[in-house]
């Protein structure tokens, strides 16, 4: 049986709500929405209320008996967990090699029409002249053998961005780096300890590779209830961290959580535009020191993340690459 469909109807900028389809074979659509939902697909016709696992919930409605729309809130970050659990869904499904070709009339070939397909989806600028080199590159060299390397997997990331997560003490400047890199107020930023009350998440464009920035509230002696709860939630986000930035100031020690396992750390001094900043403790064990305030050392920490996730020497390489 041939795997249903999935895709947006709506646009990839944050609304309400988002709209996704589902279409294919009558038992293919019905596996899927109950697979999706943990509960049996619509009847022809039928809209309902569902849970889509632990990501969301919203209404699926039965258009046909071939199609549904499945019409979650519509954030980025829900879109990019549905798409992540759609995907799932269909790993062990066989590909419906007549829908790509149709999907892609102008491709050459199947390599040529995967590129075009990812291209698509690709969330980072730097990704656009390295996808267009690979139908050559494969032509030129054949498909790569074996298993995805290391270098496969950094690229991919230009496909689906990168989770860095920023942990360290209450007042380390935590949401004022986040707001100078994002050139906007996305979070909070305050002198009074224990503002950021929550993981904050914002889509950032780091010198041409994208990443989902997590600012996650300080931890500090004699929390409430509500700052607990939100440490809870920062642990739970640097668990699938792929790059961990320890953030502090002068005099305020180290602090870090414990990440996923293979998570790259990175420490960084913040207010290096005070006085104190150049002997204190915590500048000698510090890979860089910036200001968030004034906008010192931004440049140079954004280029730093950016090569620790894609190395410059993954983007030279002129080896095929396994996008797909």
């Amino acid at each position: 049986m041939r795997r249903p469909l999935w895709w947006w109807s709506t646009a990839p900028s944050p609304g309400a709500i988002a709209v996704a389809n589902v279409c294919g074979y009558p038992e293919g659509v019905e596996r899927f929405l109950h697979a999706l939902c943990g509960a049996p697909a619509p009847r022809r016709g039928e809209v309902a209320w569902r849970r889509f696992g632990a990501v969301d919930d919203g209404v699926v409605a039965r258009v046909s008996a071939r199609h549904a729309l499945v019409m979650p809130h519509g954030g980025p970050r829900i879109r990019a967990l549905l798409d992540a659990r759609a995907d799932e869904l269909r790993a062990h499904s066989p590909v419906d090699a007549e829908r790509d070709a149709l999907s892609w009339p102008e491709a050459a070939d199947p390599v040529e029409r995967a590129m075009l397909a990812t291209l698509a989806r690709a969330a980072s600028p730097l990704a656009i002249d390295l996808l267009a080199a690979q139908p050559a590159r494969w032509r030129e060299h054949g498909a790569p053998a074996g298993e995805p390397d290391d270098r496969d997997r950094r690229l991919r990331r230009l496909i689906d961005p990168a989770r860095v997560c920023v942990t360290g003490p209450a007042n380390a400047g935590k949401s004022t780096l986040l707001n100078a890199l994002a050139g906007r107020e996305v979070a909070i930023a305050h002198a009074q300890p224990g503002t950021t009350r929550d993981a904050v998440c914002a889509r950032l464009d780091l010198a041409g590779v994208v990443v989902d920035w997590f600012d996650t509230p300080g931890v500090r002696p004699g929390m409430d209830a509500v700052e607990a709860a939100a440490a809870r939630l920062a642990e739970r986000a640097l668990a699938h961290a792929d790059l961990v930035i320890e953030l502090t100031a002068p005099g305020l020690g180290w602090h870090s959580l414990d990440a996923a396992p293979g998570a790259m750390r990175l420490r960084v001094l913040n207010q290096c535009d005070r006085a104190d900043a150049a002997a204190c403790p915590e500048r000698a064990d510090a890979a860089l020191a910036v200001s968030a305030l004034r906008g010192a050392g931004i440049e140079p920490l954004v280029a730093l993340v950016r090569n620790a996730l894609v190395t410059p020497g993954d983007l030279a390489d002129p080896r095929p690459w396994r996008f797909a």
